[in-house]
């Protein structure tokens, strides 16, 4: 009998990958909660080459995680295998300008979605808790932070997402959750939302525009990116393999968690990548971070020594998954996800 799934954020960017992934990948039945806000769109789903033929093993669940899960929502739901926990307010700069949205989908979102698992999916085999590299704060130059490195978030976002695992931990410890906590960097992707850095330089490029860059010639804001297709591979590989929170390891932070990395770059660094492909040398206006976006940190890194030790491999290197994706997003029939 196939498993079935529960995904938050299905409709996100990265959401939109992960349902790609295991359509293609496994067997699974989907059920995809969203609340569709500005960074969810169904029209990701669409335009997989997937889902005329797939669309079958997936069920949309309408709900704003702000609001509890009701005994309604769960008869939507059923009874499900496995929960990745995606669904965030993920966007540093509007963290910055109003913190509470963030605080209310992802810590309070967070606890909801919680609650529901603890009195309405006792059966499940495991969930899992999607968080972000930026809850460590900035890291220093040659610095990988692992697992079990202490959390310094330095803006509400990855404050917030603090917050999240720290309640993902609790009801694991407290009520018994099978609970893993996985963290990434920078995702990229086709079908990405136009405010993020790399579809934004394809689109300035387009248009004959100057590129920002944050950071100083020298002192660049430098990043680790995945393509959100190994991060898909690495969940599927996580869920069948990873260890889970326990009570009696408490006392061991790296126990139950683990990063999905990617390889480290400067944000120039790609925006010239995207001009080589693009045929077309970009011109850049360069701006002091600190002054503009205040809470923005230099650089994040996370150590990928666990899971490769653990036996995992990445199928898809950064360059061919870059080209390939700058390549899809300036075809004509795509221009639509740079607008």
């Amino acid at each position: 009998m196939a498993k079935k799934l529960l995904l938050t954020g299905f409709c996100g960017f990265v959401g939109s990958h992960i349902v790609e992934g295991i359509l293609k990948q496994t067997n699974w039945e989907i059920v995809g909660l969203d609340a569709i806000t500005y960074a969810g769109n169904l029209n990701r789903l669409t335009d997989m080459d997937c889902w005329e033929e797939e669309k079958h093993r997936v069920k949309i669940v309408w709900h704003d995680l702000r609001s509890p899960l009701s005994e309604t929502i769960h008869k939507m739901i059923g009874q499900v295998d496995y929960v990745w926990h995606l669904a965030a307010e993920s966007h540093v700069q509007r963290s910055l300008e109003d913190a509470v949205p963030f605080a209310m989908s992802n810590v309070v979102g967070t606890t909801n979605l919680l609650e529901y698992l603890r009195k309405y999916q006792t059966e499940m085999e495991r969930y899992i808790y999607f968080s972000t590299d930026e809850v460590f704060g900035p890291a220093p130059e040659g610095v990988f932070h692992d697992e079990g490195h202490v959390q310094n978030p330095s803006n509400p976002y990855s404050a917030s997402k603090e917050g999240a695992e720290a309640m993902s931990k609790a009801f694991a410890f407290s009520h018994g959750l099978p609970t893993t906590i996985t963290r990434t960097m920078n995702i990229f992707g086709e079908r990405q939302h136009p405010e993020k850095f790399l579809p934004m330089v394809v689109g300035k490029i387009k248009k004959g525009e100057t590129v920002t860059i944050h950071g100083l010639p020298g002192k660049i804001s430098q990043r680790c990116w995945i393509h959100a297709r190994n991060v898909c591979s690495a969940l599927l590989w996580i869920n069948k393999n990873g260890e889970f929170i326990r009570k009696d390891k408490q006392d061991d932070p790296q126990w139950g968690a683990y990063h999905i990395v990617g390889d480290e770059r400067d944000v120039k660094q790609l925006a010239d990548l995207i001009g080589e492909i693009m045929e077309v040398k970009p011109e850049y206006e360069y701006v002091d971070y600190h002054k503009t976006r205040p809470g923005h940190d230099h650089r994040y890194a996370l150590s990928g020594k666990k899971l490769k030790e653990a036996g995992f491999e990445y199928p898809f290197t950064l360059e061919a998954s870059f080209e390939k994706m700058v390549r899809w997003m300036i075809e004509e029939e795509n221009k639509k996800w740079l607008e």
